[in-house]
C-alpha cells in the first residue's frame, strides 16, 4: 500500500495540472456595441429592489450582457422597428456554460422563416463565432399554432423581468414583434423554477 500511495500522489498532480481552466476573453462592462434592448436607470431601481424595473428593459449591465452575445450570433436588433409589416418572434438561450443560440421566426406577408444560429462561446461568459446558421421555410399553421400559444399564456402580460434571483442557469430571452408592438421576456432556467407554461412556449419555438 505504502509503495502504491506515491503514485496516486503523481495522478493526482497530473490530472490537477491538465485541467483546463476557463477564463472568460472579455467583460461584459468592455461591450461597446450595439445594445439590443431599451435600458433602464438601475439607480432608480436597485438589484435588491422587488421591483425588477419597468417592462420591456433591463438594466444597462445585463443589457450589455445579452447584447453582446446577439451581437456575436449576428442578429439584428428588433425592439426599435416600427414597420408593422415585420412580425418576428426570436428565442435566445444562453446557458452559463453552454453555447449561446437563438431561434428568430419571421412572417412576412405569406412567407414564413425559422433562422437557428449558435456561436461557440459561453452563455454565462464570453462570446465567440458563429458554428451554426441555416434558416428553413414553415408553414402557416405552425405559425399560427405559435400565436395560439402565446395567447394561451397570456404573453403580452407578462413581466419583463424574472421575479426569481438565481445566479446560475440558464437565460430564456423571448422577444416578440407584431403589428408594430414589441414585448420582452426573460427568465432564468423556467423548465426548472416555476415557469412551465412559458418553457413551454420557447420549447415550441425550438420544434417549429
Amino acid at each position: 500500500m505504502r509503495k502504491i500511495l506515491p503514485y496516486l500522489y503523481l495522478l493526482v498532480i497530473i490530472s490537477c495540472t491538465s485541467t483546463k481552466i476557463i477564463i472568460p476573453k472579455n467583460s461584459v462592462n468592455d461591450y461597446t456595441g450595439d445594445l439590443y434592448f431599451s435600458s433602464y436607470d438601475s439607480n432608480k431601481y436597485p438589484r435588491d429592489t422587488i421591483n425588477r424595473g419597468p417592462n420591456d428593459s433591463l438594466s444597462t449591465f445585463t443589457n450589455k450582457w445579452y447584447s453582446q452575445h446577439l451581437n456575436s450570433l449576428n442578429e439584428p436588433i428588433i425592439f426599435d422597428k416600427k414597420d408593422k409589416n415585420l412580425q418576428i418572434i426570436r428565442f435566445t438561450n444562453l446557458g452559463t456554460w453552454d453555447h449561446p443560440y437563438t431561434y428568430r421566426v419571421e412572417k412576412f406577408a405569406d412567407k414564413i422563416n425559422v433562422t437557428y444560429r449558435q456561436t461557440d462561446g459561453l452563455g454565462g461568459y464570453q462570446t465567440g463565432k458563429l458554428i451554426k446558421n441555416y434558416t428553413k421555410k414553415v408553414n402557416n399553421k405552425k405559425w399560427n399554432h405559435l400565436i395560439s400559444k402565446l395567447d394561451e399564456v397570456d404573453f403580452w402580460n407578462i413581466q419583463t423581468q424574472d421575479p426569481n434571483r438565481i445566479n446560475d442557469g440558464a437565460e430564456w430571452i423571448l422577444e416578440v414583434l407584431i403589428d408594430g408592438k414589441y414585448h420582452l421576456v426573460t427568465r432564468n432556467s423556467p423548465d426548472v423554477y416555476n415557469g412551465k407554461k412559458y418553457a413551454e412556449l420557447c420549447e415550441l419555438i425550438t420544434k417549429m
